[in-house]
């Protein structure tokens, strides 16, 4: 499989691919701002939040 920007060098990516990438990134930034909220607020601590964190890995796209 290759990477988005492989495809987009190639002439290869299409709307699709894009949206699927947006949807991703959007899901993954959300979760970070929720996290940062709680952290922010007291109902985490810095420990958590890191911990959280970390469980948000970069994928294959």
């Amino acid at each position: 499989m290759d990477t988005l920007i492989q495809q987009v060098l190639s002439g290869n990516v299409t709307a699709g691919d894009l949206r699927r990438v947006n949807k991703v990134y959007a899901e993954k930034q959300q979760r970070v701002a929720q996290y940062t909220g709680e952290y922010t607020n007291g109902s985490r601590t810095l420990e958590q939040f890191l911990e959280a964190l970390m469980y948000i890995t970069p994928e294959l796209i």
